[in-house]
């Protein structure tokens, strides 16, 4: 008995259990989402969907992540903590449905009605957002209940990164090979079963996630003076969100990378198939794309500590910019020589925001702490949200947006890689363009409408005064 009342009244350190157990969340996540870089070939290529249709329809059912994410931050604000904890118990449930719902988006019906592949499109990716949307935004905001020093949060922010990169090493690199016959076509057919095995890995992620990782910081609750929890209302939790100017620019400044990812990684697929011929050595890129988070990310705690997140978030920017314009105007040609120097540039694109990559969960982390010195409510649920549907308008944007502008390129889906060659060189300037203007606007964004430089996020936590008074006397792991 008194072994058990120590337990519960002895709080585990912070330490490499909850960075690596925080980072198989992002695995989980990925293991998902990193899956729609495939949706739009498999839909148009091989389901046989039009460009426009498929366009619209991403469109349309982004609709309806404007309505979940917040209403799923409000719950998690204001209903009564589950017995795993404030987000660990929607992770739980939300993790068994995100294991399913995924492959459902790789159902293999080439052959039905027109209609018929329409709804089914629209049904499956509405099962995977909400099941995507009920794990996404407790894990997200969880890393503030896990530790509230800022150096703590920054190495979270890293190991999440670690997840999303892992994950997107399977996806990237060995799908590739899966996926792609000789003629460099996609074999729709596989699709399904390799998302299943995917949403599997995923879901015991999240499971090793629940298992390392504590919740420290006792979530504050809000009551009104009738002593109720106040009701959730949407225009009211926007209205605050807006009035959170490092929030907005984080915001911006994410959709802005989130279009350009997301947007370029079916132009990659494209430009691999019809420009240089080689589909199955896509996986190059993608592997080439970790390699500077391998490099960098040792080094993102000191450097942090030396220049602050937004001006290392920031600057670099500026040299993916130059390089974007490099795979325009440099002679990168349909061959191998001509690939080469594609993935040099790209690597530099990616070096350059990587930065930015590894610390943007931290410095959403700092958005919350600047809500709750403004308002005196602390609300990580709904802020978070309010991001997280910011990136999912970016990513839905981003697949829609491509689907248009590959049209103006002369670009057919009906001919898949068996592209003329000026429409695939179209491709590749178009590429060029989004990553330019992208990570310009990314700069903007993070330079002159976020307001949390170094100083001012130091000042910012000096005032938070966070305290041990603020840790729960019970480590929730053994629930």
């Amino acid at each position: 008995m008194g072994t058990k009342q120590q337990k519960e009244t002895k709080m585990r350190p912070f330490g490499a259990r909850d960075k690596w157990g925080y980072a198989m969340g992002d695995l989980g996540c990925n293991m998902s989402f990193a899956m729609n870089s495939y949706l739009m070939l498999f839909y148009t290529q091989y389901i046989g969907l039009s460009l426009t249709t498929w366009g619209v329809i991403i469109l349309i059912l982004k609709i309806w992540d404007g309505i979940n994410d917040p209403i799923m931050g409000a719950l998690m604000d204001t209903l009564k903590p589950g017995k795993k904890g404030k987000f660990k118990t929607y992770i739980f449930y939300g993790s068994f449905l995100l294991m399913f719902s995924g492959a459902l988006c790789f159902l293999p019906i080439p052959s039905a009605p027109y209609a018929v592949k329409v709804a089914v499109c629209m049904l499956a990716y509405f099962v995977w957002d909400f099941s995507y949307t009920i794990v996404n935004v407790p894990y997200g905001a969880m890393s503030t209940a896990i530790t509230s020093d800022p150096g703590e949060r920054a190495q979270l922010s890293t190991y999440r990164g670690i997840g999303s990169m892992i994950a997107n090493i399977a996806v990237m690199v060995i799908l590739p090979i899966l996926c792609y016959d000789s003629e460099n076509n996609l074999i729709g057919g596989r699709m399904f079963v390799i998302a299943l095995v995917m949403g599997f890995a995923g879901f015991v992620a999240f499971q090793l996630l629940l298992k390392w990782t504590t919740e420290r910081i006792a979530p504050r609750e809000t009551v009104q003076a009738n002593g109720e929890r106040p009701k959730f209302n949407y225009f009211k939790a926007l209205g605050s969100f807006l009035k959170n100017r490092a929030a907005v620019g984080l915001t911006l400044a994410t959709i802005a990378q989130l279009i350009m990812t997301n947007s370029l990684g079916a132009a990659n697929q494209v430009l691999f198939q019809s420009y240089f011929e080689m589909a199955q050595f896509s996986g190059l890129m993608g592997l080439g794309m970790m390699i500077p988070a391998l490099v960098i990310i040792p080094f993102v705690k000191p450097l942090v500590n030396r220049f602050g997140k937004q001006e290392l978030a920031a600057y670099p920017l500026l040299v993916g910019a130059v390089a974007s314009l490099g795979i325009i105007f440099l002679p990168v040609t349909p061959d191998a020589k001509g690939m080469v120097l594609y993935l040099i540039l790209s690597l530099i694109i990616m070096a350059s925001d990587t930065f930015f990559m590894s610390i943007c969960w931290a410095m959403t982390a700092d958005c919350i702490d600047y809500q709750e010195l403004r308002t005196g409510v602390r609300e990580e649920g709904t802020v978070y949200a309010t991001y997280s549907l910011g990136r999912k308008l970016a990513s839905g944007f981003g697949v829609s947006i491509i689907a248009f502008l590959l049209i103006f390129t002369g670009y057919n889906e009906t001919l898949g890689a068996q592209q003329p060659t000026e429409v695939a060189n179209n491709v590749r300037i178009l590429i060029g363009l989004v990553y330019a203007v992208c990570m310009l606007l990314q700069f903007v964004c993070l330079k002159f409408i976020y307001n949390l430089d170094k100083n001012a996020t130091l000042e910012m936590e000096a005032k938070m005064g966070h305290t041990n008074a603020e840790l729960i006397g019970e480590d929730r792991d053994d629930d």
